[in-house]
């Protein structure tokens, strides 16, 4: 049976929120935790999906939200081990990795995460849904993320960042991109 893990964004994807939902639905799921929900430092959330990630056994599907899905990503080109085990990698809304840069929550000579994150090549099977107008990453950047990660996205359309704030509590349009 293959474990679902929720990698949540900044806040943690509070009750209200689809991945909650979602990890409710799932029948083997568990959830990334942080020690700062608010403080997103790339290398501190990495070590903690490591921390979450690595001691499952056998087959995995990550579902990744936000920031959720640069830590996935990141921890998945650093942690190249890993990959052996993820069956099935689902980015939704990432968040744009030159807000993070520009806000000073990357690691010292770490300063441009966007070039960072431009250069990472996935190797295992990842869908990308996003949307048109999401806040926290403008459409012609998610293209380039997509395009640098060689994933053709999924456009969901004007829906906003796929949140609370922008409507989303249940979220059954994730089921078709699921693996049971």
């Amino acid at each position: 049976m293959i474990h679902n893990v929720i990698v949540p964004g900044i806040g943690g994807s509070e009750a209200t929120h689809w991945q909650s939902w979602l990890q409710q639905q799932l029948m083997s799921c568990s959830r990334v935790e942080q020690q700062n929900w608010q403080q997103p430092v790339l290398q501190k959330w990495i070590t903690e999906f490591v921390h979450g990630v690595a001691p499952i056994e056998g087959e995995l599907q990550i579902i990744a939200h936000s920031f959720g899905c640069l830590t996935t990503v990141a921890a998945l080109m650093q942690y190249p081990q890993l990959n052996q085990k993820v069956k099935n990698l689902i980015l939704v809304a990432p968040a744009n990795p030159i807000r993070f840069s520009q806000n000073d929550f990357s690691q010292p000579g770490q300063l441009n995460l966007d070039a960072y994150f431009q250069q990472i090549t996935l190797t295992v099977p990842t869908t990308l849904l996003m949307s048109e107008n999401d806040p926290w990453l403008n459409y012609q950047d998610g293209k380039r993320l997509a395009h640098a990660w060689q994933l053709e996205p999924v456009n969901l359309g004007q829906v906003g960042h796929i949140n609370t704030a922008s409507g989303f509590g249940p979220f059954p349009e994730i089921f078709p991109y699921l693996i049971s």
